[in-house]
């Protein structure tokens, strides 16, 4: 499962410009990477000589559909199970008390990220730092995975 780039969602877009929608097929192509738009937004490809275009870009963009208001998305077939990420998360660090001495979190304890059945998930997406309003925000799980399974979008 890889995270859709520009270049693949413009595959599938007319590239014409037309405005239809309000805006040219770059920006379009942005807006749906964002999540602002779906490709059932884009007029265009509505059109009989489009068919099957709008699903074939729904499936481009299904490894978004994970996508968290952090802006995280995990690609669980990069994901080893490791858990450095969960070990350097800054909220688990400070909220965890297992945590801190380098083991993975207790069950009942509320942590941002942890690995579930050898997949890391977002566990509670409101105690991730990044969705916090500090100007830098934290990229340690990323900058740590050693499999690049985590990006942000």
């Amino acid at each position: 499962m890889e995270i859709p780039k520009l270049e693949d969602i413009l595959e599938f877009l007319p590239r014409t410009d037309c405005q239809k929608c309000g805006m040219t097929c770059a920006e379009f192509a942005e807006f749906l990477l964002s999540g602002d738009l779906s490709p059932s937004d884009c007029p265009v490809l509505h059109e009989q000589q489009w068919a099957g275009y709008i699903e074939a870009l729904e499936e481009i963009l299904a490894p978004l559909k994970q996508r968290a208001s952090t802006g995280m998305v995990i690609n669980p077939d990069l994901c080893n199970g490791c858990g450095i990420c969960v070990s350097v998360c800054e909220y688990n660090t400070a909220n965890s008390e297992s945590g801190r001495l380098g083991k993975g979190p207790e069950w009942d304890e509320k942590v941002a990220i942890r690995v579930i059945d050898g997949v890391l998930v977002l566990a509670d997406e409101s105690l991730c730092t990044r969705t916090t309003q500090a100007a830098d925000k934290c990229t340690k799980c990323k900058d740590h995975c050693p499999t690049n399974a985590i990006d942000y979008v």
